[in-house]
């Protein structure tokens, strides 16, 4: 009985010990377990916070970039609408200047003036384009043609004339600024007679866009768009135009003429002074000029070429073709530019400049970036040309060589010089 007893009591001690066991078994597997998932639920909570934060950011960019959007498609509104306006406003003053053109009523001396108007006006609106096109700043251009109506509907022809030429003026300079800070063309491998060189002289280095051949194997024609003398609204053509007219492969523009851009030129439109034998007609443009000392000459016969110092001193020798201007730039391998008689845009302007030459053998045709006119006959030199002879360029400048321009087509010229093989 007592042993029985022993174990009964032995049996009742041990049962709470076992509870307890169990009992922490519990706790520490859900301990175990919740620090298993802790981190896991750590980390959950944290992306959602990010992304919760992330979505807030990315709607606050949208809301912000739909604000942007809204200004900015206002902006293109505003810009487009002022377009609107000053295009109605360009083409109605273009319509009353075309209207008063047709008015019978008014004086040989009053329709003169509109028809200079017209012209100028016209040359205006080219500028403007041409401007806007190299997106150069035309805004002070257009903002004064806001007041041009009043000024015509009032009969101020003078006021109105000078302040058109002035705003042409001013887009030609803009214009010609931008081409003198263009970079050379890339140098391109020569191709058949014409390659883009660099040529180094006393004077520095030069960009060249050159036609080169052996005058021998080409005929040099001397080109005009008019059929005599001209003075003034004179016919013009492309450089194309001219080449294809004479059956050539290549050309470059001509002598200096009075482009319809500039208001000295008021009157004399497209006419140049200088003379030009006309090969396709056989006779000479402009011939009293031969008797100017301050022009030079450069002829044609056949494969050979003569140049000339002065114009004057042309003996009147049978030519195939002609042309002359100012300054001769070399003789016989000298520079014998009078720089006392050029003028401070061919002495001072860095531009592009045209000249034609012959060496020993070769023709020349060169068009001289970013060089004065004494910068040019350097080059002439440099490049082999003895004998060489200034040409238009600037605005004017062209050359074009088997059916396609390597320079231009710049300005309609009255008068070109184009080669046949």
């Amino acid at each position: 009985m007592g042993l029985f007893n022993n174990t009964n009591l032995k049996n009742k001690l041990h049962t709470p010990n076992l509870s307890i066991s169990q009992n922490l078994k519990k706790v520490l597997r859900a301990v175990v377990i919740f620090a298993l998932v802790l981190p896991a639920l750590t980390y959950v909570a944290a992306d959602y916070f990010n992304t919760k934060k992330e979505l807030a950011s990315i709607k606050d960019k949208l809301n912000s970039f739909e604000s942007n959007l809204d200004q900015e498609l206002f902006a293109d509104h505003l810009k487009i609408t002022e377009g609107m306006v000053l295009t109605s406003t360009l083409t109605d003053l273009q319509s009353e200047i075309e209207k008063l053109t047709q008015d019978k009523t008014l004086t040989s001396e009053t329709n003169t003036k509109v028809n200079s108007i017209y012209t100028a006006y016209n040359t205006y609106l080219s500028n403007v384009a041409r401007n806007k096109k190299d997106k150069l700043d035309t805004k002070e251009a257009e903002d004064k043609a806001n007041g041009w109506g009043v000024l015509l509907l009032n009969k101020s022809f003078d006021q109105l004339a000078a302040e058109i030429t002035e705003q042409n003026k001013a887009l030609e300079d803009s214009y010609q600024k931008y081409l003198a800070s263009l970079p050379p063309p890339t140098p391109q491998v020569s191709s058949g007679d014409y390659s883009y060189t660099t040529v180094s002289t006393e004077r520095g280095s030069f960009g060249v866009h050159l036609i080169k051949v052996p005058i021998s194997s080409v005929k040099v024609v001397t080109a005009a768009a008019n059929s005599d003398n001209c003075k003034d609204n004179c016919p013009t053509k492309s450089l194309a135009q001219h080449v294809s007219d004479n059956g050539g492969y290549a050309g470059m523009n001509g002598s200096y003429f009075c482009p319809p851009d500039y208001s000295d030129c008021g009157g004399k439109v497209n006419s140049f002074d200088f003379a030009l034998y006309k090969s396709s007609s056989g006779k000479w443009l402009n011939s009293k000029a031969l008797g100017w000392s301050d022009t030079g000459l450069a002829t044609f016969k056949g494969g050979s070429a003569k140049f000339y110092k002065k114009s004057t001193d042309y003996d009147g020798d049978g030519v195939t073709a002609g042309i002359s201007n100012y300054p001769i730039l070399l003789k016989d391998g000298n520079i014998v530019i009078d720089s006392d008689k050029l003028t401070s845009y061919q002495k001072n302007v860095k531009g592009t400049r045209g000249a034609i030459g012959v060496g020993s053998t070769n023709l020349y045709l060169a068009l001289i970036y970013n060089a004065t006119v004494s910068d040019a006959a350097y080059a002439m030199r440099a490049l082999g040309a003895k004998d060489a002879l200034n040409l238009d360029g600037g605005g004017s400048s062209a050359m074009y060589i088997n059916g396609g321009y390597v320079v231009g087509p710049g300005r309609s010229l009255p008068n070109a010089i184009v080669l046949v093989k």
